[in-house]
């Protein structure tokens, strides 16, 4: 129940502390209406109608003051890679298509293949595979290796697939140049060289430029989707999420309708997300790449 009415509230009638009681009111929040400030029946009904309205909302914190604020200096890789994004979001319209891939093919080449690719001078990780896929994709999709000019689209013969490595102080694209005439054991080389080079500060600016397409796997972050920006004037950026075991409807009868033959498998997923620039592509055609990009991971042997 409400505590009983404080001297400062003056007269309170019997009704309008029984009211107040019944409805757990305190009367100190309700404003009266009556002769010199006297609270009346219909203003604690009026207050149990609207208590919001009634209360006086809490004041907003203050806003910190100039010695809480500290300011780090933009370094110039970050104030590049700042104007680079802006810039890429006012160029072109994005669109993001995430498709989820069964990477069991994938991951089990690699267990098995490995100790080999070590033998060679290569660590195998999984984004050989990734590229090689994208490869395959633009292939079959010469669209997509393309951007945009007011002439028309200028469609590029070479593939040369830029490879976003995470360093201190933000991130560097190199490009691995005429990545489909490579094998796999080819792009691994690449991968660990670039990668190691761009950690290291060792890549010259021409080794930045000049790609056609880019692999982002933000995956390596336990990320599973995501919304890349496109490296602009290319058409489109590939993102990989992280590799992780996920249960799987094994359908062996209607592809929809619950059948009793259907069960449950656990598999290694990722997600491939898929950003273009939709002044290039429309969504089928995006699509269209990126299921041949799932296909050859799905199929790999």
């Amino acid at each position: 129940a409400s505590p009983p009415p404080s001297a400062d509230l003056g007269f309170i009638s019997p009704v309008v502390a029984k009211l107040a009681a019944e409805h757990h009111v305190d009367l100190s929040q309700v404003r009266g209406s009556g002769l010199k400030g006297r609270i009346r029946k219909q203003d604690v009904l009026a207050f149990v109608a609207a208590p919001a309205a009634a209360l006086a909302p809490a004041p907003a914190p203050a806003p910190a003051g100039d010695e809480e604020v500290t300011v780090t200096p933009l370094s110039r890789m970050r104030r590049l890679i700042a104007e680079h994004m802006v810039a890429s979001k006012r160029t072109s319209p994005h669109v993001t298509t995430i498709f989820a891939c069964d990477m069991t093919a994938v991951v089990r080449h690699r267990y098995q293949n490995q100790e080999r690719f070590a033998q060679d001078g290569a660590d195998l990780t999984f984004t050989p595979y990734f590229v090689a896929a994208i490869v395959a994709g633009l292939k079959q999709h010469p669209g997509v290796n393309a951007s945009w000019s007011d002439e028309g689209i200028v469609h590029k013969r070479g593939m040369h697939v830029g490879v976003a490595v995470a360093v201190a102080e933000g991130l560097l694209v190199p490009v691995i140049r005429q990545a489909d005439s490579l094998n796999l054991l080819g792009l691994a080389r690449a991968v660990n060289d670039l990668s190691r080079r761009a950690r290291a500060g060792q890549l010259s600016a021409a080794e930045l430029q000049g790609g056609t397409f880019t692999l982002t796997n933000h995956g390596t972050s336990g990320s599973l989707f995501a919304t890349p920006i496109i490296n602009q004037p290319q058409t489109g950026i590939l993102g990989v999420g992280a590799i992780h075991k996920a249960p799987v409807v094994v359908s062996r009868g209607h592809p929809l309708l619950p059948d009793a033959e259907d069960s449950i498998a656990i598999r290694p997923l990722a997600y491939l997300s898929f950003t273009f620039d939709h002044r290039i592509l429309d969504g089928a055609s995006a699509d269209a790449f990126v299921s041949a990009v799932k296909q050859v991971l799905e199929g790999w042997a």
